[in-house]
C-alpha cells in the first residue's frame, strides 16, 4: 500500500483513510491546516485494495512498525470510516481519538445506481458528462467533481468491484464494544437510513461515544463538500482549542476589568501614579 505523508516528529500522528473512488485530494485542504499541529498519514487504497479486513491489517501493521503501535487520532470516511471500525475491533487501544463518517455498517442489498455504473458500465463511468450525473448522485458539493472523475479512471475495474462488494456487505464486528479510545460518529441529517442506523448500531456498542448529526448535511458533505467545518471540528473535539480560546478570552477580560474601584479611587491613583513618575524625573 502507498502512503502520502506530511513527516512531522514532534508532533502528534493523525491518520486519515478516504473513501471508495477518492484519494488524498479529499483530505487536501485539511492538510493544510493540519500538517501545523499533526504528523499526517493518507493511506492510498486505490491500487491495492483487497478487502476491508485485510487493509485494515496492513494499516495497524504499518503504525505498529512506524509509531510503535499508537497514534492520536484515526479518520475515515465512508469506505475510509468502515476499515477504522475494523481497526479498532481488531485493536482496541489503536488511537487516542478516532473519528467515523458515513460509515455503512450493516449488509445492504440496495445499491446506489452510481456504484453499479462504476462497476458494470466503466464505458459510461469514464464518460465527462455522465460521470457528473454519477457524482451527484452520491455528493451533493462540487468540490472534488474533477478528481473525481480523473481517479475513477485509474481505479481497475476488479479493485472497484471489491470496493463496492465489500462497502455493501461490511457487518461492524462485536469486539468494537472493547475500543478504549474516544469515539465520534459524525453523520449526515439527509444520508440515507442505513447511515443513520449504522450510527446508532456503533453508539450503541462502543460504551462513551458520541454522535454528531451534521445538519442539511448529505453523503461527504463534512470532509468533502465542508473542509472547513471538519477543521473546525477536529480543533474543538480532539485539540479543544476551543476551550482554550474561551479561557484566553475569559482571562483577557478579567485582566482588563480588573478588581472593582469607585471613581475617586481611579483618580487617587492616577495622581500618585503622576507623582511618582515626576519624582523619578527629578531625581534623575
Amino acid at each position: 500500500m502507498e502512503y502520502k505523508r506530511y513527516i512531522h516528529k514532534k508532533k502528534p500522528v493523525m491518520m486519515y483513510i478516504h473513501g471508495e473512488c477518492l484519494s488524498a485530494f479529499s483530505f487536501k485542504t485539511q492538510v493544510k491546516e493540519f500538517k501545523k499541529d499533526f504528523e499526517i498519514v493518507l493511506p492510498l487504497l486505490n491500487d491495492s485494495f483487497t478487502s476491508i479486513q485485510q487493509t485494515a491489517e496492513e494499516l495497524i501493521q504499518y503504525i505498529d512498525e512506524q509509531y510503535d503501535g499508537h497514534i492520536q487520532v484515526l479518520a475515515g470516511f465512508s469506505l475510509g470510516a468502515q476499515i477504522v471500525t475494523e481497526m479498532l475491533s481488531q485493536r482496541n487501544d489503536l488511537c487516542e481519538f478516532a473519528m467515523v463518517e458515513s460509515a455503512l455498517l450493516l449488509p445492504s442489498k440496495l445499491r446506489n445506481w452510481s456504484d453499479l455504473a462504476a462497476v458494470h458500465a466503466p464505458t459510461l463511468s469514464h464518460n465527462k458528462l455522465f460521470n457528473s450525473f454519477m457524482y451527484y448522485a452520491k455528493f451533493s458539493d462540487d468540490a472534488a467533481e474533477h478528481e473525481y472523475y480523473e481517479n475513477l479512471k485509474t481505479i481497475p475495474q476488479e479493485t472497484l468491484a471489491r470496493m463496492y462488494d465489500e462497502t455493501y456487505n461490511y457487518q461492524l464486528p462485536d469486539s468494537i464494544k472493547d475500543y478504549t479510545g474516544k469515539l465520534a460518529i459524525l453523520v449526515g441529517q439527509r444520508e440515507s437510513k442505513k447511515y443513520k442506523e449504522s450510527a446508532d448500531l456503533l453508539h450503541d456498542k462502543v460504551a462513551g461515544s458520541e454522535i454528531f448529526m451534521l445538519l442539511n448535511y448529505s453523503h461527504g458533505g463534512l470532509s468533502l463538500g465542508h473542509p472547513e467545518e471538519y477543521i473546525r471540528f477536529v480543533k474543538s473535539w480532539v485539540q479543544q482549542k476551543d476551550k482554550q480560546q474561551r479561557k484566553a478570552a475569559k482571562k483577557k477580560q478579567e485582566e482588563e476589568e480588573g478588581e472593582y474601584m469607585p471613581n475617586w479611587k481611579h483618580l487617587l491613583n492616577r495622581y500618585k501614579a503622576k507623582k511618582a513618575a515626576r519624582a523619578s524625573r527629578t531625581s534623575l
